[in-house]
């Protein structure tokens, strides 16, 4: 048995590389470090950490979703509150409270 493969799981790598492994920011990685969530070793300017910390770590983190899934979630779970006679979002009803407000055909550009 060789000592490789304990090796390879305590190699050390610096912020940027471990941000590219686990697809996250190097900023988030330095959170994680600031936050106590990640033990981190300093080499002069730069922090090291362990490799199968920052695997650990990024699992515990809830999954992430693109911008176009939770706008799309948003949607459906909006448009479930309209069917199910939910009342009207705050932007309705600031919407509806400047139709109210203002007289007909007249607008502020106008002023």
């Amino acid at each position: 048995m060789t000592q490789r493969g304990s090796d390879a799981e305590n190699e050390l790598i610096d912020v940027r590389r471990a941000a590219v492994l686990v697809g996250r920011h190097p900023e988030t990685i330095r959170r994680w470090v600031w936050s106590g969530r990640l033990a981190a070793r300093r080499r002069n300017n730069r922090l090291f950490l362990t490799r199968d910390e920052v695997e650990a770590v990024a699992r515990q983190e809830a999954p992430r979703s693109s911008l176009r899934a939770w706008a799309d979630a948003a949607r459906t779970a909006r448009a479930s509150a309209r069917q199910a006679g939910a009342t009207a979002s705050a932007a309705d009803l600031v919407i509806e409270d400047r139709k109210r407000r203002s007289p007909a055909g007249k607008s502020r550009a106008s002023r």
